[in-house]
């Protein structure tokens, strides 16, 4: 409000101007005080987002190791099924257990045996019919997209490698020398997104 000073007395001007002066540090306290805390504020987001992308790029690159590590072990366990099936094959012998084709790691691996039959006239084992080893995907239907055969070969999992992907694409028939161009298509058009580290995740339907 406002006060007509003219009429206050000595005592009345000098407590005014106290109380004047007391709001005024009091004002500044509370300013710098502010000031603190938009410091602290700013030192504290600095530090997280520092920290946040230190983990991102850690965990970016772990991704990329598990990929290539899921793709080499598939690759190889794929080898060494079909040199076992081809082996056994050969010398006419069926092999002590057969593995079922490695999943994702999002599923466990599942190692099944081979069913042996005993013989009650001669108590020997009869050898069961040749089973491949490592079962190979569907074969390519007729008019099927190479989106939908993608989208088959991931149903049960997030992402591929492309190595992985290439690998079985062959294995079921696709045309080997269109691989590379149709699955750049399919990228153009955003129906497959390629990731670091050479994988593949879906895209839009």
């Amino acid at each position: 409000m406002n006060i007509d000073i003219s009429s206050l007395s000595a005592k009345e001007l000098y407590e005014l101007a106290r109380q004047k002066e007391m709001e005024e540090e009091r004002q500044a306290e509370l300013n710098e005080h502010l000031h603190k805390l938009e410091a602290q504020r700013e030192q504290l987001s600095g530090k997280f987002q520092k920290t946040l992308s230190t983990i991102d790029n850690e965990i970016k690159q772990l991704q990329q190791q598990r990929e290539r590590l899921v793709s080499d072990h598939e690759l190889e366990l794929s080898r060494l099924n079909d040199e076992i099936e081809n082996t056994s094959k050969q010398t006419g012998s069926t092999p002590a257990s057969k593995i079922k084709a490695y999943n994702t790691p999002s599923t466990l691996a599942v190692t099944e045996s081979a069913e042996q039959g005993l013989s009650s006239s001669q108590g020997e084992i009869e050898p069961l019919a040749a089973q491949p080893t490592n079962p190979s995907p569907n074969p390519i239907n007729e008019g099927e997209s190479l989106y939908e055969i993608v989208s088959e070969l991931m149903r049960s999992r997030e992402y591929i490698s492309e190595t992985l992907l290439k690998e079985k694409l062959k294995v079921m028939g696709y045309p080997s020398q269109n691989i590379g161009k149709d699955l750049d298509r399919l990228v153009k058009e955003k129906r497959l997104i390629r990731k670091s580290g050479g994988s593949y995740v879906l895209g839009k339907q």
